[in-house]
């Protein structure tokens, strides 16, 4: 008992210590991340004219960024693994605070198209591999809550930095415009921080300086032995056995959906609220925090659910589910009753964070081994290509309908499709033999 009781303390000093030290720093990451790729958004109302940036232009920077996204995204993230974190991090990190404060000096459309690539390519990768940085550094059973607690910068970044970027347009840095300052004083930051990674961010658990001899002892046992050849193994290799992993694409399907939904929230549901309630500039702004507060609920919610009931699949389902009915019901109510739908969707939005929050534990404990960066790179690249598509859709249905329901109905459509996948996924990983080594399970399952 008293064996017990001793480790019992330690792991939880040890799980105190990296959330703290690491999830905290991680958090800072995303977070920096989500706004220097977002503030494009604010800086084109002065931007765009300065400029002479016609639309079309501005959306095929948008374009340009998500292409280099998604073709650079496995590519850099097994750069990414064979750098290890310190160094990493500290690359895309000041890679892409270089790139988004540089923003401040395009001459010309030439130049704006061209940074916007840039942007992508620094940014490719990066999320695949803090899933695959989260999967080596903290112990399984508080995998999903580390997941959650760095995601929750994404809607945690949409509520700083709206009123911040809009403050940031009145600054003027000497004879730089608004939009300039705009992002020198959001991209700095980055660049800081990437070098103060160089310094706090341990690679492995041999490397955690703030931790004891005895707690790190600990916690090496509980991840397990790393495989010595990870670093040997073929990008082109690791990339060829994802591509015929059934469960990449199943999981794939389920990340476009929730990606679809975060790009509804991100660029159009301002001109939801406006079009169903007729509400002023203030008002639009107060009512959109209010379903990214729902999203950030839900998605510390179901994260800590899915390590309480170490079932990784039953916190995500039931987020979708609830995001289904959300949806659903959103859809159906918005002839009936404008506060009663907004309230449904907002039901759906503590869905979408909870399915947000719980699918990357559920992929991390399916996907592991030398090929897990890789596997997460591709999974992103599926998810993200809802950006693609989304846009366009949501504005070809409005067009038709002269109304957003369509858009809720699609989502509840996909959200539909989503179910059935992880169904799918869940008997596939009940086929398994029991004594399947984890590690394996994503070169079990052809």
């Amino acid at each position: 008992m008293t064996t017990s009781l001793a480790e019992g303390d330690v792991a939880a000093r040890v799980e105190r210590k990296l959330f703290w030290h690491v999830a905290s720093l991680v958090f800072l990451l995303y977070f920096s991340f989500a706004i220097d790729r977002g503030n494009i958004g604010f800086a084109a109302l002065q931007m765009n004219a300065a400029l002479g940036l016609s639309a079309e232009v501005f959306g095929l920077g948008s374009g340009l960024f998500t292409l280099a996204y998604l073709l650079f995204q496995a590519p850099n993230a097994e750069m990414l693994r064979r750098l290890g974190a310190r160094r990493g991090f500290a690359l895309v990190a000041c890679a892409w605070g270089l790139v988004s404060t540089s923003t401040a000096f395009v001459p010309d459309q030439n130049w704006f198209l061209v940074n916007r690539f840039a942007l992508g390519l620094s940014e490719a990768g990066f999320h695949a591999y803090i899933i695959y940085y989260i999967s080596t550094i903290f112990p399984e059973r508080i995998r999903g809550f580390a997941v959650g607690v760095s995601f929750v910068a994404v809607p945690f970044s949409m509520i700083v930095a709206s009123p911040l970027s809009g403050v940031l347009l009145d600054v003027r840095l000497g004879a730089l415009a608004g939009w300039q300052s705009l992002f020198i004083i959001e991209g700095a930051p980055s660049i800081v921080l990437g070098l103060l990674c160089l310094r706090l961010v341990p690679d492995n658990a041999r490397d955690i300086r703030f931790l004891s001899s005895t707690e790190r002892s600990w916690l090496e046992g509980e991840l397990g032995e790393v495989s010595a050849t990870s670093a040997h193994t073929s990008l082109a290799g690791n990339i060829r056995l994802v591509l015929a992993n059934p469960l990449v694409w199943a999981l794939g399907l389920v990340l476009l959906t929730m990606v679809l939904a975060v790009n509804v929230m991100t660029i159009w549901m301002p001109l939801m609220i406006r079009q169903v309630s007729g509400a002023g500039n203030l008002a639009v702004g107060v009512l959109n925090s209010l379903p990214w507060i729902a999203f950030s609920i839900g998605c510390v919610l179901a994260s800590r659910m899915s390590d309480k009931v170490r079932d990784r699949a039953t916190p995500l389902r039931a987020s979708v589910a609830l995001a289904t009915i959300g949806f659903l019901l959103c859809a159906a109510l918005q002839e009936v009753s404008t506060p009663l739908a907004f309230a449904t969707f907002l039901l759906a939005c503590v869905g979408a964070g909870g399915a947000q929050g719980s699918f990357w534990a559920l992929a991390m404990s399916l996907m592991s081994g030398v090929t897990a960066a890789a596997a997460f790179a591709m999974i992103t690249v599926i998810g993200n290509g809802s950006g693609v598509i989304a846009h366009p859709l949501i504005g070809r249905l409005h067009d038709a309908t002269g109304s957003f329901g369509g858009v809720v109905w699609t989502l509840a459509a996909f959200y539909v499709a989503a179910f059935g996948a992880l169904h799918w996924i869940v008997r596939r990983r009940r086929s398994l033999p029991e004594h399947a080594p984890a590690g394996l399970q994503n070169d079990a399952l052809p």
